[in-house]
């Protein structure tokens, strides 16, 4: 009796459950409505200190919870006291770091992977998580105009997978360079990386994670190449550098050049670079490709020339949450060849073992592509925005904001008391104040203080002298921006320039 009275209660509470999802769902989709209609109206960047929040809640969490019947009072309460304090990357007027993309069905796609909660670790944990990623992989790398070798369907080795972040990507990279060199029968504490003054700074972390280095300024097996006078690799300096490794004793096993920089998105010149690792032979380092903001323009046909020489590398990655409509997180990673980065990472315990993986067939178990063995099902999300939007959507979005970046372009070259920095680079446009650094720095913090729009600031070699400058740079990228949104860019950055030029 007693049982079948927990029976039922326990269906009762999943009945009121489910009516209460109906509820919260509504009541969530209503926030978010007036969420998204809010960001014009909102700060970009509203004023903080530390402990703002913090010193707002409870230190202890609740003993009784306030139940599923009261999901809206708890949607009204997060509203009210967490979305003031947020950057709002979203907002239109949001022009610092690079985008962080969003759109509506990436959202709903996002909400049925969190109903369905399948753990896609291997195929025969949820067949069709892992498909679909296999489909959407070769999906992207048509779009983007790869190579047939890092494609499922059209080669017998290569494939991808969605890391979470480019940083993940480089970390995988890290392991199966590794491996490659320990197959070949080389000591691990001979494998060298290598680098630019200009890459991003997970290369260095991926590092120092798979114990290459001690620390961020540990050089002993990561060389973190000067670039020339463009920020870009000079293949000649690379080449010199890994044949002074190989000369003391060491093993060049990873070359990460960049295609779209953080600072200024240089692009390294992946054609010599290439041609220096081959020049090597058989027993080459691995060139892993980081494109993780501009590759995502090779969308569009007049910008796939940004990734020759990548039909050469051994991995490459692309991330659709920084610039396609897809929601963070969603790293696309490419591999020429599998195998190696599979075994760099494989355990099979024996709660891991089952027929299908055992027996061949061709079945991609996920779980040995990255760290984590769980995974969730990122690529519905992926899936439901170019079904949404289709290939052309997606290039007509990109366009869009190259042109309101050129826009913004043709101001800093009219304006005398502003200059660019460098050539703009599809939505990204870095500029300084002319009189110096210090000057340059306030303009940032000036503009940044008022809250309307968000810049950001950034330090790169200038001159032969290689002294560090302070450059602004300006991403236009986020999803709803328009020209009225350049215009309030340029409004503000002018008043930010009478503030710093005058000295206030």
């Amino acid at each position: 009796m007693d049982d079948q009275m927990g029976m039922q209660q326990w269906i009762a509470q999943s009945e009121q459950g489910i009516e209460s999802l109906n509820l919260g769902v509504e009541g969530v989709l209503e926030w978010a409505q007036r969420y998204l209609r809010s960001l014009e109206d909102r700060s970009v960047c509203p004023p903080a200190v530390w402990g703002g929040l913090l010193n707002h809640m409870d230190a202890a969490p609740p003993e009784r919870g306030v139940g599923i019947g009261a999901i809206q009072s708890l949607i009204d309460e997060a509203d009210e006291e967490f979305m003031d304090r947020l950057v709002h990357w979203g907002s239109p007027r949001f022009f610092a770091y690079f985008p962080c993309s969003n759109s509506v069905p990436a959202i709903l796609g996002e909400l049925m992977s969190a109903v369905v909660n399948v753990n896609g670790m291997l195929w025969s944990t949820s067949p069709a998580c892992t498909e679909l990623e296999v489909r959407m992989m070769d999906w992207c790398a048509e779009m983007f105009g790869l190579d047939d070798g890092f494609r499922f369907d059209r080669s017998e080795k290569g494939g991808g997978c969605i890391q979470g972040t480019a940083s993940e990507a480089v970390l995988a990279a890290v392991v199966a360079a590794r491996r490659r060199c320990t197959r070949r029968g080389i000591d691990r504490s001979l494998v060298t990386v290598y680098t630019s003054d200009q890459a991003h700074s997970s290369v260095v972390k991926a590092a120092m994670v798979a114990g290459l280095a001690d620390d961020a300024e540990d050089r002993s097996r990561v060389r973190v190449l000067e670039t020339d006078a463009d920020l870009r690799i000079d293949p000649r300096n690379l080449e010199r550098l890994m044949r002074q490794d190989l000369d003391a004793g060491l093993v060049p096993a990873l070359v990460v050049p960049t295609i779209g920089t953080t600072s200024t998105g240089a692009r390294d010149p992946i054609e010599g670079i290439m041609d220096v690792v081959e020049s090597f032979g058989d027993d080459r380092a691995w060139v892993h490709v980081d494109a993780a903001w501009a590759g995502a323009a090779c969308v569009c046909p007049e910008f796939q020339g940004l990734l020759s020489g990548a039909e050469r590398a051994d991995s490459l990655c692309i991330n659709p949450h920084k610039w396609l409509l897809t929601n963070f997180d969603c790293d696309l990673f490419w591999v020429r060849d599998r195998e190696v980065l599979v075994d760099s990472m494989s355990i099979t315990p024996a709660y891991l073992r089952d027929k299908a993986s055992e027996n061949g067939g061709g079945v991609i178990d996920y779980r040995d592509w990255h760290v984590a063995l769980g995974r969730r099902m990122r690529a519905l999300k992926l899936w439901f925005v170019i079904r949404c939007f289709g290939v052309e959507g997606l290039r007509e979005h990109i366009r869009g904001h190259v042109e309101l970046a050129e826009r913004f372009e043709r101001w800093v070259d009219s304006d005398d008391r502003v200059e660019l920095v460098c050539e703009r680079m599809l939505g990204l446009v870095c500029f300084r104040v002319v009189g110096g650094s210090a000057l340059t720095k306030g303009l940032v913090d000036a503009v940044n203080g008022r809250g309307r729009v968000m810049i950001t600031h950034s330090v790169v070699p200038i001159g032969q002298e290689r002294a560090g400058e302070s450059i602004a740079r300006v991403s236009v990228g986020t999803p709803g921006v328009q020209e009225s949104d350049i215009e309030v860019l340029i409004e503000e950055i002018g008043v930010g320039l009478d503030r710093v030029l005058m000295g206030n």
